[in-house]
């Protein structure tokens, strides 16, 4: 994947969080500034998602811990080859709102 398709991937996958999120009425608000994305909750505790260029990877922070993820074979997936909906499913959980974000 160059680097133009890797910005274009995550910003997809941040398009289709904050969709879902919307859909799914989950009370939390979604902001982008750079290459972070930001899901806040009623707590005001946050998910953060950004764009790790360098390494072409994209990382995950939430109450759960940090976890990074590499796309390969057509899905983002980390070192222990969880799909990184099925960690952002469990994360929004964690911070008190289900959400399920088929792929």
């Amino acid at each position: 994947m160059n680097l133009a398709e890797f910005h274009k991937n995550i910003e997809q996958v941040w398009a289709y969080v904050e969709e879902q999120l919307e859909e799914q009425d989950c009370d939390v608000d979604c902001d982008t500034q750079g290459a972070v994305f930001s899901i806040t909750f009623n707590d005001r505790s946050q998910i953060i998602i950004n764009k790790q260029e360098p390494m072409l990877e994209m990382w995950l922070a939430s109450r759960l811990g940090g976890l990074h993820f590499a796309y390969k074979n057509g899905e983002w997936i980390n070192s222990n080859q969880e799909s990184f909906w099925q960690c952002l499913t469990d994360a929004c959980a964690a911070h008190g709102e289900t959400v399920d974000f088929k792929r």
